[in-house]
This record gives structure tokens, C-alpha cells and sequence, in this order.
């Protein structure tokens, strides 16, 4: 039997896109999709008859004051009918089978005695945008840490209803994520697709994504604020997988300027390469050249950069010492191991001084290096 899902499809001032999403959604195979478009107070004067343009049987317009993207995909789903509901942006569109492939990973999840909440797929951006988000596997911890997949993702509409769908005071972005979020506390999990069945449109040069990554810390902030029971009882894992993240990529090599040094090294590449203009957002006034990472003599060439800075690193004897120190005591008794960490620990509090200060091994690799690397060492 074919799944049914309904499509909602908020639009302002989209009215160029809108067809293409909508003929999208309509030409799914092994499915049967009604579409349900949202028009939210478009006032560029030709959205709202572009989208009655397209009314039909399987097609309903709706017109409503402007009341942002949550608010608009909420009223949607309210007219939802499918066992799935999914939501496409205006100015996005689908692969003919991501619901039939979406509804079978929720089904087999479910028959493997799972409680799936939804199905969802990789990213591909077009126009502007090029490359394709290999979204992850789901994983509530690194949920917590930073949103695993696009908002377009099929739906298991009876949890979306339970759920109480996108919190519509979230105007400004950051609702599906507090939503997945809900979803796992809840017990349910994401199903992975891993096939490019989403296009991501960038057709303009500031986007509704840029913007939220503007606003990163204030939108992740409300995040943990309606979530602060969870991100309370899983504080220190956080903590360890973010540490662990940034040491796997090398991004706890700092220097003053609060940049990982691999990074600083990636951009400095801009001489001799095409690469596009990128604003760090946290410092609006220094503009950096990056290189697109795409193209693999752009790769090879940060990797060899990366890997000659830190041979520089390992070139000092004190740094070479040290990690065999450390190679020696991980590889003792795990007994042996943590009371030795537990006498260095005490006695770096009887001097008042933290436990790398007291390592006189750090502390003369500190002293040999620029002060700018030496916070590198030390992170």
C-alpha cells in the first residue's frame, strides 16, 4: 500500500519558486501527496497569486496574515490528512521518491520495534550553493550539541500532533531543532537516509541560514532554555563529546585571536587560489579569503599545511618528551594511572596553580614557543 503524506509549503514572497515545490511534491512515485500551501502575508504583489495559481484537488492555498515560518507550517499541518506530513520550503524542492524511500525507513524502523518519529535525507544545494550535506546518523547526545538535519524530513503526523508541532514564538529560526529535540526526549529517534533526496535552493546571497548563524548564540541559548532539564542531565557528556570533537579536528590549537590555528592556516591559503569571500561572524570587520574545500588540490594543499604546522609543534624536544611521558603512564595499570593523575592534581591545588602549570615539562614547551602558540598547547 502507498504512503500518504501532505505537504506543507509556507510562502512569502517566493511566488517565482513556488510551482517548482509544489510540482515537486505532486510528482512523487509509489505515493499518493496532497499539498497544502501556506501563503504568510507575502507583500511583494505577485506571491499570493502565484500561489492561487496553483490550487487544485490536491492542492489547497491558504492566505494569512504574516506570522513566520513556524506559525506557518503549524497551520499547515492542521490540514494535514497523509499518515506523514513534511514541510518544503517555498523556494526548495524534493526528489520524486524522497517519500516512498523516507516512509520505508520509518517502517522498518518501527518493525524492528523502534519508536521512529521520522525519516530524513541528505542536502543538496543548488544555484548558488554547491555540495551536498552528508547528514549524520541519529544520535540524541550530538543532537544536543548541534541540529543533525534539514527541517524537510517525512513526519509520522500522529507525532507531530503530540508533539504539538514548531514553537512559533521561534521567529527567527533554531524550531526544528528544538523540535528533534522534543522528539528524543520523548524516546523517539530520526531514521537516516543517506541519498540526496532534498535541493536546497541558495538563489540570493543572505539567507534565512545565514541569518540564524548570526544570531548562533542567542537562538542556541533559547534552545537550551526550553530544553535545560536535558541539556542539565546530560551536561557532562556534552562536555566530553564537544572537547573530544574539538581535539579530532584540531580546533583546540588556538592562538590570541580565539581561532583554531589549523583554520587561521586554511585561510592564509587565499593567495593563488579562487575562493570566496567569508565574514567570520563573530568578527563582522576582518574578511578572510576561503577556499572551496571541494575541489581536491584546495584539500590536499590544507592538509599539507595543517600537517607541516604540526610537525613544527612536534619538532621541540620538550614536546616529544611529553608525549612519551604520557604514552608511559596510559599505558600502566589503570589503577597506577589514576592515582598518579590524582597526586598531580593535588598537588597542583596545594600550589594554587592549575595542573598543566605544574608540569614542568608544559611549562618549558610554553616558554620555547610564541605566546601565541603556547595557548595553542595549552587548550
Amino acid at each position: 500500500m502507498k504512503p500518504t503524506a501532505t505537504a506543507v509549503i509556507p510562502c512569502f514572497n517566493h511566488g517565482r519558486f513556488v510551482r517548482a515545490a509544489v510540482e515537486s511534491c505532486l510528482g512523487q512515485v509509489d505515493a499518493c501527496v496532497d499539498v497544502v500551501v501556506i501563503d504568510d502575508g507575502s507583500n511583494d504583489g505577485t506571491s499570493p497569486a502565484a500561489c492561487d495559481a496553483l490550487a487544485g484537488d490536491r492542492v489547497r492555498v491558504i492566505h494569512q496574515e504574516n506570522r513566520g515560518l513556524p506559525a506557518a507550517r503549524n497551520r499547515g499541518a492542521k490540514e494535514a490528512t497523509g499518515e506523514f506530513v513534511f514541510f518544503l520550503d517555498a523556494d526548495d524542492y524534493i526528489a520524486p521518491t524522497f517519500v516512498s524511500k523516507l516512509a520505508a525507513a520509518i517502517e522498518g524502523g518501527m518493525a524492528r520495534g523502534e519508536k521512529v518519529s521520522h525519516a530524513y535525507c541528505q542536502e543538496t544545494l543548488t544555484e548558488l550553493g554547491t555540495g551536498t550535506w552528508r547528514v549524520p546518523a541519529w544520535d540524541p547526545l550530538m543532537l544536543l550539541i548541534t541540529n543533525l538535519h534539514p527541517v524537510t524530513a517525512l513526519i509520522r503526523r500522529e507525532v507531530f500532533d503530540e508533539i504539538g508541532g514548531f514553537d512559533e514564538s521561534m521567529r527567527l529560526g533554531y524550531e526544528d531543532w528544538s523540535f528533534w529535540i522534543t522528539c528524543s526526549e520523548r524516546g523517539y529517534r530520526g531514521e537516516r537516509v543517506p541519498e540526496p533526496l532534498f535541493f536546497w535552493r541558495r538563489h540570493s546571497q543572505i539567507t534565512m541560514v545565514m541569518e540564524a548563524v548570526r544570531r548562533h548564540d542567542e537562538l542556541f541559548a533559547a534552545v537550551v532554555s526550553r530544553h535545560s532539564a536535558t541539556y542539565d542531565a546530560h551536561a557532562m557528556e556534552i562536555v566530553a563529546k564537544t572537547n573530544s570533537m574539538l581535539r579530532a579536528f584540531d580546533c583546540n590549537w588556538i592562538d590570541e585571536t580565539g581561532y583554531p590555528i589549523p583554520l587561521q592556516f586554511l585561510w592564509s591559503l587565499r593567495d593563488g587560489v579562487v575562493g570566496v569571500e567569508y565574514r567570520l561572524w563573530r568578527d563582522p570587520d576582518r574578511t578572510y579569503q576561503l577556499p572551496p574545500l571541494a575541489d581536491p588540490r584546495v584539500a590536499a594543499a590544507v592538509m599539507t599545511a595543517v600537517e607541516e604546522q604540526r610537525e613544527f609543534y612536534e619538532s621541540f624536544a620538550a614536546v616529544r618528551i611529553h608525549r612519551r611521558i604520557h604514552r608511559l603512564l596510559q599505558s600502566l595499570p589503570e589503577p597506577v594511572y589514576r592515582a598518579i593523575k590524582k597526586m598531580t592534581g593535588l598537588v597542583a591545588r596545594l600550589t594554587g596553580r592549575k595542573p598543566e602549570a605544574a608540569n614542568p615539562i608544559m611549562t618549558r614547551v610554553n616558554a620555547d614557543l610564541p605566546a601565541s602558540s603556547a595557548e595553542g598547547l595549552r587548550a
